[in-house]
């Protein structure tokens, strides 16, 4: 059984979450010919501070970010 954890911070609606668990459930499920049935997946939150990049502290999640955007066209 795969197991896939996401962590991210607070901010995104329900249906991001559903977008993004549906779009990484396909595929991985391409990338290890696991069945959705075989994949756990967990998506944890948390507040920007809890996560730092390149030595920062990541500031709260602002909706309409770029990046989020294209990531979950990607995903689709």
């Amino acid at each position: 059984m795969a197991l896939i954890s996401c962590d991210m911070r607070f901010g995104r609606t329900d249906e991001q979450k559903r977008l993004l668990a549906a779009g990484l459930l396909r595929v991985v499920s391409a990338a290890t010919g696991e069945t959705k049935n075989d994949i756990f997946l967990v998506i944890r939150e948390g507040r920007g501070i809890n996560f730092v990049e390149h030595g920062e502290h990541l500031p709260e999640y602002v909706e309409g970010a770029a990046n989020d955007k294209e990531l979950i066209e990607r995903l689709k």
